[in-house]
């Protein structure tokens, strides 16, 4: 299903933005670009839009750090910035060899924090993190 929500915003990101999403972590940049155009999602699209651009940005990190979707209670959900953050509640998530990271989490703080939730900036640190995990050959 996550997937299929990636294959949407690559969809989006071409026909309204002219922006070509290849899943790469260069890509990263151009899905900012496509946020920044979405600064003000009306709270009844927001779950949709979390939903898309969140798997995309899912994806991204999955294709270069193989794992699995999974549904998962963030563990630091009162600081989520949620209005129903005192209810535990599943979400989509990526576990990477026993990792758990939130990407919708992370667009949803994007799109109503702003800029300073860096996408980019998220990713190579995790990304660090996850290649010091690597298996030894």
């Amino acid at each position: 299903m996550m997937e299929a929500h990636a294959k949407e915003a690559v969809r989006i990101a071409e026909a309204d933005h002219g922006l070509i999403l290849d899943y790469t972590p260069e890509s990263i940049s151009r899905l900012e670009t496509v946020l920044a155009a979405r600064i003000s999602v009306p709270d009844s699209e927001q779950e949709e839009v979390t939903r898309i651009w969140g798997a995309y940005y899912g994806e991204v990190f999955r294709r270069k750090f193989p794992g699995d979707w999974i549904m998962a209670v963030y563990p630091g959900q009162l600081n989520s910035g949620r209005s129903d953050a005192g209810e535990e509640m599943a979400m989509p998530a990526l576990d990477i060899r026993g990792s758990h990271i939130y990407p919708l989490l992370k667009v949803f703080r994007r799109l109503t924090i702003g800029p300073s939730e860096d996408l980019a900036a998220f990713y190579a640190k995790v990304a660090v993190a996850l290649d010091a995990r690597r298996p030894e050959p």
